[in-house]
């Protein structure tokens, strides 16, 4: 337990000195997207829940199951994010922080270290799952049976949790920045180095495989798309692949903002363009924020079905009701 935030050591300034001005705008865009993400994400995963719940067809896909539990583990890094890191480096609640001392700096660390692997992991497995839904359509229902989405489900969470545990066979210490603000950091810079190349490995195989699957993926839409336009397809088939074709679209704006956030992790870890820890996190934060928040606005945006069901739940469009039909029976 801290009693005296100025007992803090400081934080020690590598290379030059980051840009006050440009620290100030980065985060208050950040904060700003923030403010307005949490409870949009919020709002859009009550209603995938309620979807669910009620047993809506289209919402209930092992797809939207994917992105539920994806949106719990996005929400939590957000909220790790600000009230592990922003918070206490801005100076907002620094008795708090640093009361806790040693407890918030192994828990922040733990699930920000966590959260990552769990976010690549989620991405893997949603792409997986477009992948299957186009290349296997008459497969993939069974292939994503309740069991094998169990399974899917506890790989989204697991793997992220067990590394993360790694975090705590190192001590940590709480600094003081120039605006009297608490940093949490490891105390050894030999096991910072060590996090990084094991994340930087991790990620590589993951932006490989991502990679890998979406060339394969887009070779094969558009043999299908040919197929389509050279055939007597019903109207129906050729709107479902149209909306498949949508969430894989969706799927590949996080892909690249994972390989995004690998190429940062390389930069910074190989020292390739000498770039100082305060310099990085303050464009990894505002990464992984994107990273974190910008699903829900995919979900909006390519998804027909989530909108109309939003819209129809709230009162601003009324559901159809399928006309009843009748049977005209002819006594002979």
């Amino acid at each position: 337990m801290v009693t005296d935030l100025y007992s803090l050591p400081l934080v020690t300034q590598e290379g030059e000195p980051l840009d006050e001005t440009l620290e100030k705008v980065v985060e208050t865009v950040q904060f700003s997207i923030f403010c307005f993400t949490l409870p949009f994400y919020i709002f859009v995963t009550y209603f995938m829940l309620d979807a669910l719940h009620r047993g809506v067809e289209e919402l209930s896909t092992p797809f939207f199951r994917l992105c539920i539990t994806t949106a719990f583990i996005d929400i939590w890094t957000l909220l790790n994010n600000y009230l592990g890191a922003m918070f206490p480096k801005w100076g907002w609640g620094t008795k708090v922080y640093s009361f806790l001392d040693g407890y918030y700096a192994h828990a922040y660390l733990y699930f920000a270290w966590s959260s990552g692997i769990c976010q690549a992991m989620c991405v893997s497995l949603l792409a997986t799952n477009r992948v299957s839904a186009i290349l296997f359509p008459q497969k993939h229902s069974r292939m994503w049976s309740s069991t094998r989405l169990r399974v899917a489900i506890a790989i989204q969470f697991l793997p992220g949790m067990l590394a993360g545990l790694t975090t705590f066979f190192n001590e940590t210490q709480l600094y003081r920045n120039t605006k009297n603000g608490v940093v949490p950091r490891f105390k050894s810079e030999s096991f910072i180095a060590v996090l990084f190349m094991i994340a930087g490995a991790f990620l590589l195989t993951v932006c490989i495989y991502l990679i890998l699957a979406y060339c394969y993926l887009l070779y094969m839409l558009r043999k299908s798309s040919n197929a389509i336009k050279n055939s007597h397809f019903h109207k129906s088939r050729a709107q479902l692949k149209k909306k498949e074709v949508k969430l894989f679209f969706m799927s590949s704006i996080t892909v690249a903002i994972q390989i995004s956030i690998l190429c940062l992790v390389i930069v910074y870890a190989t020292s390739l363009l000498n770039f100082p820890l305060d310099k990085f996190y303050l464009f990894y934060n505002a990464i992984s924020d994107l990273y974190a928040g910008i699903n829900p606005y995919l979900l909006w945006i390519f998804s027909d079905s989530l909108r109309k069901h939003i819209f129809i739940r709230i009162g601003l469009r009324r559901k159809r009701k399928v006309p009843s039909s009748s049977i005209v029976t002819v006594n002979q």
